[in-house]
């Protein structure tokens, strides 16, 4: 006689939000699950597709209520079973994860702005499960507790004793704080923090029991049971091949493959990238996204990509666009983590979150050049944005990867437009050709508003002395940038003690001391363990110790170069910096030495950024090549004052909410608020209102009743711009 058989019930699936995804009891991790693996690229993609559906639907107009109506997200499907009386993950660790990641960050934040402490506690709620007495973090892990507790109390935490999971964790924590956007912090958290809340979804989908929950685990991650959007796409590229389309399934495979050997979802990334860059004008039609259903936004866009379309030409995108550039897109990918001698840039701008960086690169490129050619090309783009980035930070202008877009959007018609190498460099050159005048603003660069920017700054300025001296033998910068499984970081060394009173007579004023010690022209990037054991030893004291550092640290001895270092003191003369060096001993003036040492650094960055370093050719010469339109970011604010535009004195109004706030405009062109000076209007905002958004069409000149963004407009006519 058969024995007898209960029916399991069939899979079931809901929708559910991030609030009631983390008001359930903590989730278990069961044996099958790997462990926490994304790095900055996939946390800086969650956060900017979080950000910029959020922001894209923002106004400062906007109240609490009107969240409610903003359109949702969705991030996509997690599996879970029941086992042994607990809930477990059995697909969707890494988002989950991070999720929480996430919530710890904002609960965070949450406590000290004002307008969003309201949301700590909830937060807090949702981050951690009490059940049965214990409390336990809602992804309940051993081995991550004691760094979710690190992190949830802003303790320290021993990252370099731990598992490598654990760090790939605590160091996510950190890209979420860098890939936050200013713009969501200030008043604006709250309303992003119910956004997130109650807007953003997925979809849960319960197995029941371990043994199917396995089933289906194995099923989705190892048989490929599930069409994905890359199956889908491929299918519909393969559909019109005249010839056998198994060879060229062969040729997608070795494409997807060689992409995914470098990182998981890189094929996808690649794909999306292609189609931003070669066809941006589909890319900013509506229809289905082309981030989250690729191959429908194909189908929709069929008449862009196929103006005169005849039969083959689905595969040919294949075999002439999408398989000849996929190495050169490795070659990118690989060298966001490593140096590369060719593409330094790409690295450069990785370290400064610019996660999505390589649709001009990809624009650039044609079928005709050589290997050589594809990586000059997609050096002068990563060279190009690495300028932008360091340029609009110094001027105190917003950089989210939103404005890396709208940057891109505004150059990628003259880089389609260019053929060689020589007219990529002329297009980029022409369209960057004011940005270095912002690198006069470096002395005045301080450790206190923006500590990660001063790490790169000196990391490139350190860099950049050490390659000299050997005459670009080997380059230390990764050594810099780098991360170290078991040795401290290399940090940012501030040459005067944080004791005011052991300097109170060359600077009497404690606090204009601590404004001082604080400033580039006073700090150094040296390897942790040497900068940990200095303590509060006076520089005078450091100064011997300081030679067997780096060479930027070893020229404060004023006897350095009489005792040997030939090949570094022919270099610095050769680049007309030799005279320029500012030492240090027992007597020298505090201020003008801090000074002196920052000219020194900024010398040192024009001939980094300049536009003949980077290989982007400057602006035409009279009489050549009629120059081409620029966009707005190399104008400073200061360029208004000084053409008259606005006056010095002259009084900016801005309103927000209701609220009237005021500014003055000072003698040497910043911006003077009740929090401090500025100067630029963006950064002038956020020290007024607390948020940063568009300064310039924020303020307003009180006199003329006229915005600054309409006067920078008439600015850029009057210098034929």
């Amino acid at each position: 006689m058969a024995r007898k058989r209960n029916a399991k019930k069939l899979v079931s699936a809901r929708e559910q939000s991030i609030d009631a995804l983390f008001g359930t009891e903590s989730f278990a991790l069961d044996y099958y699950q790997r462990e926490y693996v994304w790095d900055e690229p996939q946390v800086a993609r969650l956060m900017n597709d979080l950000s910029r559906k959020f922001l894209g639907q923002w106004s400062d107009e906007h109240s609490l209520a009107d969240v409610k109506t903003y359109d949702p997200y969705f991030l996509g499907p997690y599996i879970i079973c029941t086992a042994d009386g607990r809930i477990s993950l059995v697909d969707g660790q890494q988002r989950i994860i991070t999720l929480l990641l996430l919530l710890i960050y904002l609960h965070r934040q949450a406590a000290v702005t004002p307008k969003a402490s309201s949301r700590a506690g909830k937060l807090l709620t949702m981050i951690m499960s009490g059940r049965f007495g214990r409390r336990t973090f809602r992804v309940d892990v051993d081995e991550y507790g004691a760094c979710f507790s690190a992190l949830l109390n802003g303790r320290g935490f021993d990252v370099a004793g731990a598992q490598p999971p654990v760090r790939r964790i605590w160091q996510a924590y950190q890209y979420i704080d860098i890939h936050c956007p200013a713009q969501l912090r200030g008043d604006v958290l709250v309303m992003f923090i119910d956004w997130l809340l109650y807007r953003v979804s997925l979809v849960v989908m319960d197995a029941g029991d371990r043994d199917r929950a396995e089933e289906m685990f194995q099923s989705i991650n190892d048989c490929g049971i599930r069409l994905s959007p890359m199956d889908h796409l491929k299918r519909f590229l393969l559909s019109d091949a005249e010839a056998d389309p198994r060879e060229l399934e062969g040729t997608w495979t070795t494409m997807v493959s060689a992409l995914e050997d470098v990182e998981k979802g890189a094929a996808f990334a690649y794909l999306r990238t292609v189609f931003r860059a070669r066809f941006p004008e589909a890319a900013q039609k509506p229809g289905p996204s082309l981030n989250d259903a690729t191959h429908e936004w194909v189908r929709a866009h069929e008449a862009e990509i196929w103006p005169n379309r005849k039969n083959g030409d689905r595969v040919r995108l294949i075999t002439e666009l999408l398989y000849p550039f996929h190495t050169t897109y490795v070659t990118l990918l690989q060298a966001r983590s490593r140096i590369n001698p060719h593409l330094q840039g790409v690295r450069y701008n990785t370290f400064n979150g610019i996660a999505e960086q390589f649709d001009l690169s990809l624009a650039a490129l044609r079928s005709g050049d050589s290997e050589t050619e594809r990586l000059q090309k997609a050096g002068l783009v990563a060279n190009f944005l690495d300028l932008f980035y360091v340029t609009q930070t110094l001027g105190d202008e917003p950089v989210e990867q939103r404005h890396i877009d709208e940057l891109v959007s505004a150059v990628m018609p003259a880089v389609r437009l260019s053929e060689s190498v020589q007219e990529l460099s002329r297009a980029l050159g022409e369209h960057a050709a004011d940005w270095p005048v912002r690198l006069q603003l470096l002395p005045e660069l301080r450790y206190d508003t923006k500590r990660r920017f001063v790490h790169y700054v000196l990391t490139r300025l350190t860099a950049w002395v050490e390659m000299g001296a050997t005459n670009g033998e080997a380059d230390p910068t990764d050594r810099f940038l780098l991360r170290r499984d078991r040795d401290r970081d290399f940090e940012i060394e501030h040459l005067f003690t944080s004791t005011a009173s052991k300097y109170a007579h060359k600077a009497p004023d404690a606090r204009y001391y601590g404004f001082l010690r604080n400033r580039i022209g006073a700090l150094l990037l040296l390897d942790g363990p040497e900068n940990g054991s200095y303590g509060g030893t006076l520089l005078e004291e450091k100064l011997a110790s300081y030679r067997k550092d780096t060479l930027l640290a070893g020229m404060l001895n004023p006897d350095f170069f009489q005792r040997g270092n030939v090949r570094l003191r022919k270099f610095l003369t050769g680049a007309g910096l030799y005279g320029m060096i500012a030492t240090y001993d027992a007597s020298t003036a505090l201020e003008p030495f801090i000074e002196a040492r920052g000219r020194f650094y900024y010398e040192i960055a024009k001939r980094i950024w300049s536009l003949d370093a980077l290989g982007l050719a400057p602006p035409s010469a009279p009489g050549t090549l009629a120059p081409a339109k620029r966009t707005r970011y190399g104008v400073r604010f200061q360029d208004l004052v000084q053409a008259g535009l606005v006056s010095v004195g002259d009084r900016l109004v801005g309103r927000r909410r209701g609220e009237l706030y005021y500014a003055r405009i000072r003698p040497e062109g910043s911006i003077e608020t009740a929090s401090g000076v500025a100067s630029a209007p963006t950064k002038a905002m956020e020290d007024a209102v607390g948020v940063a958004s568009n300064g310039w069409a924020f303020w307003e000149v009180e006199r003329t009743k006229e915005r600054l963004d309409t006067i920078r407009q008439r600015y850029l006519e009057q210098v034929g711009r």
